[in-house]
């Protein structure tokens, strides 16, 4: 099915329901998949009512290629041994790219909903707002109003002639290096992000700052904002804090290192691999 935009957000349900329709369900901050033929799936209507679970906080996402989603939360314990339950760094690497962004948006949305039960400026208790269209969370008292939020941030792929600059952030495991990123302040573009992060955490100044992609990361709501960027001048001198190494790798060097993935900071490292 060719569609022009194959997802599309929506508060209420846009389609009449079908067995196919999809559910995202978490449990422990676990996405409900279920294995057939080797392969990891997301439990479409028809498999979640065989299993005669009770859900709750359950929201309508909008519609993906004809099909509802919704997302949800439950807490029954599945003896299905096809059910299993997936953290979503481990189910980045078992389904493809849209379906992982489809999840990510069903993480997002639950979080927004557990997080907002009370209103940040009065303290009473807040519900969702009826509406076809508006997604939102209003105060049962001061009518304070909160709708999802996303958290940008930059990632920056940084070379200086026919070499990248990679870096080992602390929390990194198995001494895993990456490209540099880092949120974006209040009042602070995207480019000059870019320039402060490297600044800040290698030492170094840079140019020619150029738009790469975007791409939501459910970390936990994090919208990540990739750029190309060179070298000016400086000395690696990284902050101790955050990064605790950093250096220019040669294109031979980084095939080693890298693990392809479908994160932007791995597009970006095979943006080098095959430009340079």
């Amino acid at each position: 099915m060719d569609v022009y935009i194959p997802f599309q957000p929506s508060v209420k349900p846009l389609h009449n329901e079908k067995e196919e329709d999809y559910w995202f369900l978490f449990k422990d901050d676990k996405l409900m998949v279920y294995e057939k033929e080797g392969q990891i799936h997301i439990p479409r209507r028809k498999d979640v009512l065989k299993l005669n679970i009770s859900i709750y906080n359950i929201q309508c996402m909008g519609s993906y290629f004809g099909y509802n989603c919704y997302c949800g939360e439950f807490v029954d314990l599945i003896e299905d041994e096809r059910i299993g339950l997936m953290d979503l760094k481990t189910l980045s690497k078992s389904v493809e790219e849209n379906m992982y962004f489809l999840v990510s948006k069903a993480n997002l949305l639950l979080n927004w909903l557990k997080s907002n039960q009370y209103c940040g400026r009065c303290g009473s208790k807040m519900h969702r707002k009826d509406s076809q269209f508006e997604r939102a969370m209003v105060c049962s008292k001061c009518n304070n109003t909160t709708w999802p939020r996303t958290s940008p941030a930059v990632i920056v792929a940084i070379t200086k002639g026919d070499k990248l600059l990679l870096a080992r952030n602390k929390q990194f495991p198995d001494r895993r290096y990456s490209v540099i990123a880092g949120f974006v302040e209040y009042g602070e573009t995207f480019e000059e992000c870019v320039k402060r992060e490297a600044y800040e955490e290698v030492g170094i100044k840079v140019k020619n700052i150029r738009y790469f992609g975007s791409q939501p990361w459910p970390f936990p709501n994090s919208m990540m904002i990739g750029f190309t960027a060179e070298y000016l001048e400086g000395e690696i001198r990284v902050d101790g804090e955050e990064i605790v190494d950093a250096d220019w790798f040669s294109k031979e060097e980084v095939e080693k290192m890298h693990k392809k993935s479908i994160s932007l900071g791995s597009q970006l490292i095979e943006w080098f691999l095959k430009s340079h």
